[in-house]
């Protein structure tokens, strides 16, 4: 029980980060999918392919090495983030890791305000009232997020995209025959 609770705790663990890495199969890259200009469907899926290869393979080997190339006694004991704080600093100093930290947090949150508002306006329509209301539940989250500790707000994150991977998937299964054949219609 013990060993397979303990695998059970490292492969949902890595899910986890896996599905924060690139969120591959989650359903929030078709927003940005969808914006893009292209005449091919497949075109769009394989330029997404290629972001979950970069993010996954490129990124985090990337971040890996960073974190092996400390020397030990600057990280015993140190996890999370507090570790790879460390590892940035070591390497690069602390402006810079204020100035990507701000960058990187100020991307991401219009990232997603892009990818839900544009599920509000699917799913309730264009209307000012329910775009503004939006606004606000998402800059009160903003707000919440900033004064939590840092595991809530990941634990948060985990579920939201573990129900949203959910949701996805049972919606991508009845589609997956479709898609397989316009990918082997445009290999030929």
């Amino acid at each position: 029980q013990a060993v397979s609770g303990g695998f059970g705790a490292v492969l949902m663990n890595g899910v986890k980060r896996g599905l924060f890495s690139n969120e591959a199969g989650s359903g929030s890259a078709p927003c940005a999918a969808a914006a893009a200009k292209s005449d091919d469907a497949v075109k769009i899926g394989l330029v997404q392919s290629l972001g979950v290869f970069i993010d996954t393979i490129v990124i985090c080997t990337c971040t890996a090495m960073i974190l092996l190339l400390v020397p030990q006694e600057l990280t015993n004991g140190l996890v999370g983030m507090d570790l790879l704080q460390t590892a940035m600093q070591y390497h690069l100093g602390t402006i810079f890791i204020a100035a990507t930290l701000a960058m990187f947090s100020f991307s991401t949150f219009i990232g997603i305000l892009f990818y839900a508002r544009s599920n509000v306006a699917y799913l309730f329509g264009n209307k000012w009232c329910y775009q503004t209301a939006y606004k606000i539940v998402a800059l009160v989250m903003l707000f919440i997020g900033g004064l939590a500790a840092y595991t809530t707000v990941w634990d948060l994150g985990d579920v939201g995209v573990g129900l949203m991977t959910i949701f996805n998937l049972i919606a991508l299964y009845p589609m997956g025959g479709q898609a397989l054949k316009a990918l082997k219609k445009a290999g030929k």
